[in-house]
């Protein structure tokens, strides 16, 4: 009996061992499988679903080997700061296995670093942080990681976040090796939200508050002429992006040659350049208006003169309207 189960446990380790071996070589095939479809779907600049793929190839059987391939294809697709991401994963894991492309692999992070943008989330001092939550680009953000560096892809970025109970939301651009900052617009914790308002003193005869709303009146309308130019910039962007899809990339973004690259990245660069300036345009506009708005009324007069500018755009151009009430 004794030896009975002695064979009869063999038998069961023997077979575990063997389960082990035949899954274990099921995963090295898939893994191995994604992998070639990850390079072929590289080869024909389809960045999503290759990286996708390389990604997939390294969550069954990571490596080293794996890792660097998605890099690189992030690296190709324009991602930079994720390409900076996998590209030290796998210098860590070489380090960590005494891996001789743990050299090679660190001058890769070195050349790449500089090219990374940096984009830097802010308070202004002595801002109040209780309760405050971030999102940057969808994805919760660490309030105690205001003010530091972080590395980001290029192109456009979106900040929400809730003060007060109130959403708010702001949106740069960045550039390939540039560093970007948004300041949050926060309440202080040394003044208080409501103030006693000073006795308003006597309005003189030549209405001290005309100057205001004049330079009210001037920054608003230098906001909407900023609008309108970025406005006519986006329109010729987006024409140059369609004509360079029709022209070089048979209508999709990831079949386009080396000359609808430059097109595209042209077009792009133009819009999002374009999104900044409308984003200053209105923050003047916004500004303009309070400057306006909040001159105390004992000061205004009926016989006060008001200019105005105005971007125009016609079926035969755009330009600017001057006008005004006297």
């Amino acid at each position: 009996m004794t030896r009975r189960m002695a064979r009869l446990a063999v038998c069961g380790i023997l077979a575990v061992f063997s389960f082990l071996a035949t899954g274990g070589a099921a995963h090295a095939d898939r893994a191995d499988q994604l992998f070639k479809k990850g390079k072929k779907l590289l080869a024909e600049k389809r960045y999503p679903e290759a990286c996708t793929a390389f990604e997939d190839s390294d969550r069954i059987d990571p490596g080293i080997g794996a890792k660097l391939n998605v890099a690189r294809c992030y690296q190709e697709w324009g991602k930079l700061a994720t390409a900076w991401r996998w590209f030290t994963d796998a210098e860590r894991m070489a380090n960590q296995t005494k891996d001789d492309r743990a050299t090679k692999i660190h001058e890769l992070v070195e050349e790449l670093d500089p090219t990374v943008p940096r984009l830097k989330v802010t308070a202004p001092r002595d801002a109040d942080t209780r309760g405050l939550a971030i999102k940057l680009d969808g994805v919760d953000f660490d309030v105690a990681a205001l003010g530091t560096d972080r590395r980001v892809d290029p192109g456009p970025h979106q900040v929400d976040y809730i003060v007060d109970g109130a959403k708010q939301t702001k949106v740069i651009p960045v550039e390939r090796g540039a560093s970007s900052e948004i300041i949050l617009d926060l309440p202080t914790r040394a003044t208080p939200h409501r103030t006693t308002r000073a006795a308003r003193p006597e309005v003189s005869e030549r209405d001290p508050g005309r100057n205001r709303r004049l330079l009210g009146l001037g920054i608003g309308g230098a906001g909407v002429v900023a609008v309108g130019i970025a406005g006519i910039v986006t329109l010729g962007a987006r024409s140059d992006y369609k004509d360079a899809l029709r022209a070089h990339c048979r209508g999709a973004t990831d079949m386009c040659d080396a000359d609808g690259l430059a097109a595209t990245h042209s077009a792009r660069h133009r819009a999002n350049i374009a999104t900044g300036v409308t984003i200053f345009g209105l923050a003047a506009v916004a500004g303009g208006l309070v400057l306006y708005f909040t001159t105390p009324a004992a000061a205004a007069r009926h016989d006060e003169h008001a200019l105005y500018l105005a971007p125009s755009i016609g079926g035969d151009g755009g330009g600017v309207v001057l006008g005004g009430a006297f």
